[in-house]
């Protein structure tokens, strides 16, 4: 129930809520849309930032890459300087003099030979090489190296020192190492270190400069990478010279350079393993670089980083997005690490094929951004403060005004209710209320004059519901009594006919059996129609009885689908059942609920021409769930409202195309309400009609038994077995005496004539599809086929052409004949086909 309110507090309500409340949304909709449409930029312009990043970080990345590779490169340009100067005094080393005076030699206790004058660069040779006049010059005249060494190692930053090791265990480095003898130890087999055996012919057949991978140095420098030349006289390996850059100096150098975004430059070789790295990508990788290194002992072989500096066996978040950035080789790609994204991206290093990988913090990229958006928030916040104090203050005095508007407004319309509300009955009269408001005056008056109106009317209407029920009784009697009158003479016309349709002694010919056919079909049509007036004129007068029995509601549906199994059959449709095997026995009005099922399957019969009928029986908790689906015409959407009324259907060519009167669904419909069923309905245009029925388990009801429905019901399936009885004997006796023709009828008023003559000779099969046509005469090979081609479109004459054999009889009206392959015609006729014509075919 509405809750009432009083007219002052009501108009208060209405116009805080029609008149404030819409411009306290309008002004919260607009700080809506400032805060959208500033996440709305923000983000688009962030997209827009980390676009121009990632193009602006790439071409960063390719100019530290070639930076890089040009600083490598210059490395491996003054190593092959070195190759060309050392080969040049192992082929000659006469022509080389002594930079810093004849050296001076000695023996250590651990039995290493090494130089004991410290200038220009320290020698050691192994303990475990013999030491003849051989050695000693060798060790003499490679004193001519000093001077590009200690050259190199002086001006260029990057490199650390440099060096030439024998074949026979000699190393020459330069800067002096003192007591290189402990340094080494007794014993270094140079062949068993990477930068000696990466650059014989094995591994550098090519003879060019090679780089080793990061590995510990013996020499005493810590970790480190080396470009390695090998030094040949003729093609014997005398040794190798190399040029040392520790991975301390290489970060420091090279990759601590300031870049935009604090990005962070790191780099990694073609296996994977990290050569070199800053700070930042120590923490993300939870590694610590290896620059320097507590040497206990002498180094006897190569020793590399461990495998957690390599990338591709690390077993970290982080290890694992760059191994799936190095296998897949992509150049862009986004990490996580602890709720912060970085954008990271690759670059091959020409001079050595490394890989140089950037590391770039999204946050640094958004930075500015996100101050701006933030500043922008703010300022959204302190305008929504100031417009809730603004509100606050305005609603307060704009309330005040309202309550005294209303007051002066509702004051004359309280005396106004009081007043028509003393009016019990509607022969009261209103008093005049004396009021200086003519609206409220006028009301009054005319409450006055609607009251003398009401009772004027009120009368009318009684004296019509008199006579409106008096003649509804005249009318169902006369129903009654017309329908007796017109039944009796129609079942004997019905019977007649049906006896001479039978034709036992021959004595009629086809045009006589065709027009009595007729009789037969009119005189039915007539019967049921009757049958359905009565039923809605019992239904109108509420004298419908019912009978509540109980029914085995699975031998009920079993009758219903054999009745019908024959009618869809001679329509060429699949009537298919199914019903659920644990459904058990319901009580209700079997005659009624028969009635509504016919009714229903009647019409999917009748407005389906191919497909399937469905008729399912399901159980549904405490219902009964019977679904009658077809594959049929359809009903639009429009027009399903329309389909229950009486003498109604969907439109005017239906009814002109199938015929009925429109009253089957509506008595359906009345018969449901009266036995509690629920009925719906659902369809697509051209596609079918699914109608539902739900029908309670155990419906109870106390009105009197009447049997008139269901016997006429009865009556209608009799009369309908019988057809179809008779249509099946016929057509039986003729298959076996006659042969067929097959006809497409797509114009029934042509053919009418024609089917009649050829009746008398042949067994005539006819469909109005061209499809069915040409199944037909599949089963039908030697069968002779009448065709009337000039309603055919071209798509259909097409598959005359293809499909149909060389025994075709073609009607046509003008120049369709020239559409047919000429060899496929038997015959042709010209339309209208004369009785001769007729005779001739």
């Amino acid at each position: 129930m509405v809750k009432k309110q009083r007219l002052e507090k009501f108009l208060s309500k209405h116009f805080v809520r029609y008149s404030l409340i819409p411009i306290l949304v309008v002004e919260v909709a607009l700080l809506v849309m400032y805060f959208s449409i500033n996440a709305y930029i923000s983000s688009k312009n962030i997209n827009l930032l980390l676009n121009e990043a990632q193009s602006h970080s790439q071409a960063i990345l390719e100019n530290e890459a070639n930076f890089i590779s040009e600083k490598l490169n210059e490395v491996s340009k003054i190593a092959l300087l070195l190759q060309n100067e050392h080969q040049a005094i192992f082929e000659n080393p006469n022509r080389f003099g002594l930079p810093n005076n004849e050296p001076k030699f000695a023996i250590a206790q651990n039995g290493v030979f090494y130089k004991t004058n410290e200038i220009g660069a320290s020698l050691y040779y192994s303990s475990k090489t013999p030491i003849s006049q051989k050695e000693i010059d060798k060790a003499t005249f490679t004193e001519a190296m000093d001077i590009s060494l200690k050259s190199i190692v002086d001006i260029n930053p990057d490199i650390v020192a440099a060096y030439f090791n024998s074949w026979d265990n000699m190393n020459r480095l330069y800067p002096f190492i003192p007591k290189v003898y402990e340094q080494y130890g007794e014993h270094i087999n140079m062949e068993d270190y990477n930068f000696y055996y990466l650059a014989n012919k094995k591994h550098n057949p090519d003879k060019k400069p090679v780089w080793t991978g990061a590995y510990l140095d013996p020499a005493g420098n810590g970790w480190m990478l080396s470009c390695i030349v090998p030094i040949y006289k003729n093609d014997f390996l005398e040794g190798v010279t190399g040029l040392d850059i520790t991975i301390d100096r290489f970060v420091k150098n090279i990759l601590n350079r300031k870049l935009p975004y604090d990005a962070n430059l790191f780099m990694v070789d073609k296996d994977g393993m990290i050569i070199a790295m800053p700070e930042k990508i120590e923490e993300l990788l939870g590694l610590k670089e290896l620059k320097e290194h507590l040497y206990t002992d002498a180094i006897l072989k190569t020793i590399s980083k461990p495998e957690e500096f390599n990338l591709l066996k690390n077993k970290s978040p982080f290890a694992e997005h760059f191994k799936d950035l190095i296998k897949n080789n992509k150049t862009l790609s986004t990490l996580k690490i602890d709720n912060n994204e970085y954008l990271t991206l690759q670059q091959n290093i020409n001079e050595t094929n490394w890989k140089l990988m950037i590391l770039i913090d999204k946050k640094n990229i958004f930075a500015s951004i996100e101050y701006l958006k933030n500043l922008s928030d703010k300022i959204g916040y302190i305008a929504i403060v100031l417009l809730l104090v603004f509100y606050i203050i305005f609603f307060y005095l704009l309330l005040k005004k309202i309550n005294k508007f209303s007051f002066s407004i509702t004051q004359p319309i309280i005396d106004l209710s009081e007043q028509t509300s003393q009016i019990k009955e509607t022969s009261n009269k209103v008093k005049i209320l004396d009021t200086n408001i003519l609206e409220i005056s006028q009301l009054n008056q005319n409450f006055s004059e609607m009251i003398n109106e009401l009772n004027l009317k009120n009368k009318k209407l009684y004296d019509a519901k008199v006579f409106a029920e008096e003649a509804n009784r005249a009318k169902d009697d006369f129903l009654a009594n017309m329908s007796h009158e017109l039944k009796t003479p129609l079942n004997s016309i019905n019977v007649i006919s049906d006896i001479m349709l039978k034709n036992k002694s021959n004595s009629l010919d086809e045009t006589q059996l065709k027009n009595i056919k007729i009789i037969n079909k009119c005189g039915k049509d007539l019967i049921y129609l009757i049958t359905d007036i009565l039923d809605l004129s019992k239904l109108d007068a509420k004298k419908t009885n019912l009978i509540i029995e109980k029914i085995d509601i699975k031998k009920s549906i079993q009758t219903i689908y054999d009745k019908f199994y024959e009618q869809a059959k001679n329509k060429n449709l699949e009537f298919v059942l199914e019903i659920n095997e644990d459904i058990e026995d319901i009580y209700t009005d079997l005659g009624k609920l028969k009635q509504i099922i016919n009714n229903l399957l009647s019409n999917s019969v009748k407005f389906t021409n191919k497909g399937q009928i469905r008729l399912k029986v399901q159980n549904e908790n405490d219902f009964i769930k019977i679904n009658i689906e077809d594959d049929g015409i359809g009903i639009a959407q429009e027009n399903l409202n329309k389909i229950f009324e009486r003498f109604k259907q969907v439109d005017s060519s239906t009814t002109r195309k199938y015929g009925g009167t429109g009253l089957g669904l509506a008595i359906s419909k009345e018969l449901c309400e009266l036995l509690d069923i629920k009925i719906d309905v659902k369809s697509e245009l051209n596609k079918g009609t699914i109608f539902e029925l739900l029908i309670p388990k155990n419906f109870r009801n106390d009105i009197n038994s009447s049997n008139e429905m269901l016997s006429v019901i009865e009556d209608k399936s009799t009369i309908n077995s019988y057809e179809n009885l008779e249509l099946e004997k016929d057509s039986n006796k003729e298959k076996k005496t006659k042969d067929t023709v097959l006809i497409l009828n797509n114009d029934p008023i042509t053919f009418l004539n024609l089917i009649t003559v050829l009746n008398k000779k042949y067994i005539v099969k006819q469909t109005n599809s061209l499809e069915k046509l040409i199944d037909l005469k599949n089963k039908n090979e030697n069968s002779k086929i009448i065709i009337d081609i000039s309603k055919l479109t071209d798509l259909e004459r097409n598959q005359i052409n293809e499909k149909l054999a060389n025994n075709l009889i073609v009607l046509y009206s003008n120049d369709e004949l020239d559409f047919i392959n000429k060899n496929k015609i038997e015959k042709s006729f010209k339309l209208p086909i004369s009785n001769e014509e007729m005779n001739s075919i």
